[in-house]
């Protein structure tokens, strides 16, 4: 199988899981690949640091090929995890007010002045997580999701994700899913949405809303 981590939908929290739990071969591949296994205290994990965290499938599809010749027809299944538009969008807007955030970011001062804005005009003009790619892009080649994508809903993860990566786990010694912590947010999303909202978060992402992933009221 394969896992493609999109930002801010828990991905995190899946990585642990899995890096734990797969039957091997077990290959991380992210920049901060190595260090992460080292901070599980995991010692079997294939590390590479080629490609960033957030890699869509078809560029990991490009480095698996180079790495082992293998294509997508050689894997039972792809997993992802999607999110309600409207809490990512809210995710987004406060993970950038964190202080470590805004350093880290800090060549890009207008996306952090964006987020220290209306929630309106971030919406609007911030773009996504990982620019150019919306959460389906991560997924898609050319432009269609393959039926071997398995899309499990945030909102539902420590459920749905277990059960969508069971086929491929030990068999044994199996670790419980991360508790996934919900953050404390300066703003609460209730208070931020409004008519003019929902329409630019329709409008943003409604690949997902038009292909009936979610409802646009539904979060």
């Amino acid at each position: 199988m394969i896992f493609i981590h999109i930002g801010k939908t828990g991905g995190m929290s899946c990585t642990n899981y899995l890096l734990n739990n797969l039957a091997g071969p077990v290959y991380s591949v992210h920049q901060e690949a190595t260090q992460e296994a080292a901070r599980l205290g995991l010692t079997h994990i294939n590390c590479h640091s080629s490609l960033t965290r957030h890699c869509t499938l078809e560029r990991g599809l490009d480095f698996i090929k180079e790495l082992t010749g293998r294509v997508l027809a050689d894997f039972d299944r792809v997993t992802a995890v999607f999110r309600h538009p409207v809490t990512l969008e809210h995710s987004f807007y406060e993970h950038l007010k964190k202080p470590h955030v805004q350093e880290r970011r800090k060549a890009d001062q207008a996306l952090l002045d964006l987020a220290n804005g209306d929630f309106l005009t971030f919406v609007r003009e911030s773009g996504y997580h990982r620019p150019g790619l919306a959460q389906q892009d991560f997924v898609t080649i050319d432009g269609s999701i393959p039926d071997c994508v398995t899309i499990v809903k945030f909102e539902q993860l420590a459920d749905e994700f277990p059960l969508a990566v069971s086929p491929f786990l030990k068999s044994s010694g199996t670790t419980d899913f991360p508790h996934n912590n919900k953050s404390n947010y300066q703003s609460p999303l209730t208070d931020l949405i409004t008519p003019d909202v929902l329409e630019a978060v329709y409008e943003k992402h409604a690949f997902l809303f038009d292909n009936k992933f979610y409802d646009l009221e539904d979060f």
